[in-house]
């Protein structure tokens, strides 16, 4: 990794981070399927059991009722349509018992035993009712029928009907219990994935500031210290990393030449002792030699002395144009080669510094960019668990009011049920007293037959009175009498009938009248019944959306506590990429110093134009107040030590 760029480094630990996102990604997607499936699978055979329960006995109570309907109908078409009406509720009770039975294997043996008995009451305990009620016609048939069902047929529903709802509760029982299993799976798993993020986002983030420090941070401070070395005088300091092929490499060779050229300085120092050394000696040999000799030498150490003066101020474009004595002449090359080295030493240090300034400026512009989008993710994500708390609400609210319309509906087919009964006393009682009026008939009519041959009678003794002159006047004259209360007993008898025949047409058109209020209380207790069938669906599809977006809304706030962390995690690492940047611009300027030519000092930086980042990469909270405080260090070590590169 050493032979890498810093912005290839910095690549490779976002990728890292990456690959982690997508992992744990892949890793939340396979719980919140098995999680759905699970629900998927309570709600297509517990829920679904449990609802054809309530339809199978929706489809029995309407079983019952159509048998009594046809009980009380006076009708043919009364009786078939009631026929039918029960032949279709015991396909109904069947088809749904059968398909709650394959779907709940807990009440299955229980399903099927009610099923049973249901198939034994229809087609065996209530047939001879239902037989009799279809045939009955008259007053007497239609009791008949009526008292058979009512003590044979009616009582044995009540305990099915029992059996059935307590396999329905059970079911309803278990669907809660499973409910409540499931809701907390789904919590561990919930759990289990945030406690797997925060894992691996510290494994990320300690990976990445221990690589930083590795790749970076510890090759620059032992850069920093053999600078410090050279620049006190100390040229036996080690330049490490001179090996590496990446920045670092550039500016540990750069310090490399600092220090070859300090070496040759010492070299030419000693050479120039040595040489005056050997002018002290040759002086003897004569006044005019050594005059030349030392004008000669004065002229290398003025030269020497100014090009070093001109090294000092940073000039390093500055060569020695004169020629030297031919002894020395090997001096001015080497001062003019080292200049040049250095020369070219500091336009690559340039080059790289303005290099690491716009990668830094990369650096700074992609952080500020993933900043803003974190914030904005932030803001989004609070936006949206506001929505989804008013939303739950909103459907518990919802659930709340299917509740209490189940209550109203319920009260309303108590009512309904019970006026059908009240109804149908009615008509037992119309009945009675529609055959009772038909009794009394048949008693005026033998009364009126007892008038008329009285009547007859008492004509004839009047003919014998006749006959029998004054003997039987007297007799004749009862007789008159007697004929004259016949007539009348005939007459108010006659009257009577006809008061009788009337009242029992009316009798008949109240009893139809009555029949017919049953029936329409009868549909109102049916539809009543359908409509409490539904509204108990939407209480409990009300409860499981309120239930679900609870949770939904419960993991929407937990990811927008880990946005808001991931947002001041990404500021703190936008911080450090702006104090990189300034200590690169600090240490552009120091280099500005020194004059390499036609090489400028400064290169305008890049424009980086904003570009999307797929996943945001959180910096370490620990690494970033420690590279700021070593980036101050580093700084306040360079300015006190900007007045030493003279002497150096």
């Amino acid at each position: 990794m050493k032979h890498l760029s810093i912005i290839l480094k910095f690549l490779s630990i976002m990728g890292a981070f990456g690959v982690f996102t997508i992992a744990m990604a892949f890793y939340a997607t396979g719980q919140l399927s098995s999680t759905a499936r699970s629900y998927d699978n309570l709600i297509n055979h517990d829920n679904r059991a449990s609802y054809l329960v309530a339809r199978g006995n929706r489809a029995m109570m309407t079983a019952e009722a159509s048998i009594a309907n046809l009980l009380i109908a006076v009708t043919p078409a009364g009786k078939k349509k009631a026929e039918q009406e029960l032949e279709t509720a015991h396909h109904q009770l069947d088809d749904f018992y059968t398909q709650a039975a394959s779907l709940s294997s807990s009440q299955a043996a229980t399903i099927n035993a009610v099923r049973a008995d249901a198939d034994q009451l229809l087609n065996q305990t209530c047939e001879l009712g239902i037989k009799q009620g279809a045939a009955a016609t008259e007053g007497t048939t239609v009791l008949t029928s009526q008292a058979t069902y009512l003590s044979d047929c009616q009582p044995a529903f009540r305990p099915i009907v029992a059996r059935a709802f307590g396999a329905a509760i059970a079911l309803s029982h278990q669907t809660d219990a499973e409910a409540v299993t499931l809701k907390a799976d789904a919590a561990h798993s919930v759990m289990l994935t945030f406690a797997a993020i925060l894992l691996g986002l510290a494994v990320v983030l300690t990976g990445g500031f221990f690589a930083i420090r590795t790749w970076l941070v510890t090759p620059l401070n032992a850069l920093q210290g053999a600078m410090m070395k050279l620049s006190g005088g100390d040229l036996t300091a080690n330049v490490a990393g001179s090996d590496r092929r990446d920045e670092v490499g550039s500016m540990a060779r750069a310090v490399q030449v600092f220090k070859d050229a300090g070496i040759e300085k010492i070299r030419l120092e000693g050479e120039a002792t040595q040489a005056r050394q050997e002018a002290e000696v040759l002086r003897q040999r004569g006044e005019a030699e050594r005059e030349t000799a030392a004008k000669q030498l004065a002229f290398v150490v003025e030269s020497l002395a100014a090009g070093l003066e001109k090294l000092a101020a940073g000039a390093l474009t500055f060569r020695l144009s004169q020629s030297f004595a031919p002894e020395y002449e090997r001096l001015r090359s080497d001062f003019n080669a080292a200049m040049e080295k250095l020369q070219d030493t500091m336009k690559i240090i340039t080059a790289n510094t303005a290099a690491i300034r716009a990668g830094t400026g990369e650096i700074s512009v992609a952080a500020d960019d993933l900043s803003r989008r974190t914030e904005q993710q932030a803001a989004s994500l609070e936006q949206t668990a506001a929505a989804l708390d008013q939303i739950t609400a909103t459907v518990r609210r919802t659930a709340e009011g299917a509740s209490h319309a189940r209550e109203v509906v319920g009260t309303a087919q108590a009512d309904a049920e019970r006026s059908g009964e009240v109804v149908r006393e009615a008509v037992a009682a119309m009945s009675g007293i529609e055959a009772s009026s038909q009794q009394i008939g048949n008693i005026i009519g033998v009364i009126d037959e007892i008038a008329f041959q009285t009547n007859l009678l008492a004509l004839n003794a009047g003919v014998e009175a006749a006959r029998a002159g004054d003997a039987g006047r007297g007799f004749a004259v009862v007789a008159s009498e007697v004929r004259a209360l016949a007539q009348r007993s005939a007459d108010a008898a006659k009257e009577i009938k006809a008061l009788i025949s009337t009242s029992t047409q009316q009798v008949g058109s109240g009893v139809d009248l009555v029949g017919q209020t049953g029936k329409a209380l009868q549909r109102i207790v049916t539809q009543i019944g359908e409509i409490n069938s539904v509204v108990v669906q939407i209480a409990a599809s009300a409860q499981e959306q309120a239930t679900g977006l609870h949770q939904v809304n419960v993991a929407v706030n937990q990811m927008d506590q880990v946005t808001q962390q991931n947002a001041a995690m990404v500021e703190q690492s936008t911080a450090a990429s702006h104090a990189l940047a300034q200590e690169t611009q600090d240490l552009s300027v120091l280099i500005a110093k020194f004059q390499i030519g036609e090489a400028t000092t400064e290169q305008p930086a890049r424009h980086v134009s904003p570009r999307p980042v797929p996943r945001p990469t959180p910096p370490a909270r620990a690494a970033t107040p420690k590279a700021a405080t070593a980036g101050g260090r580093k700084l306040e070590i360079v300015s006190n030590t900007a007045e030493k590169w003279e002497d150096f």
